[in-house]
């Protein structure tokens, strides 16, 4: 998944995400310049209630 694609399922801003980036909250891997995630670690972050409920 990518950065706008994580940004609709959790709710959040690119300024947020590159905050869990950060922080260690969302694991990622870089493929060229682009920022990549896991469905099942997106998934984590929002089992654990991180965002915020629409």
């Amino acid at each position: 998944m990518d950065n706008a694609t994580v940004c609709q399922w959790l709710n959040i801003s690119k300024r947020t995400l590159q905050y869990y980036r950060n922080s260690g909250v969302l694991p990622y891997t870089v493929m060229g310049n682009k920022c990549y995630y896991k469905p099942e670690d997106v998934k984590a972050v929002l089992d654990r209630g991180l965002t915020k409920q629409k």
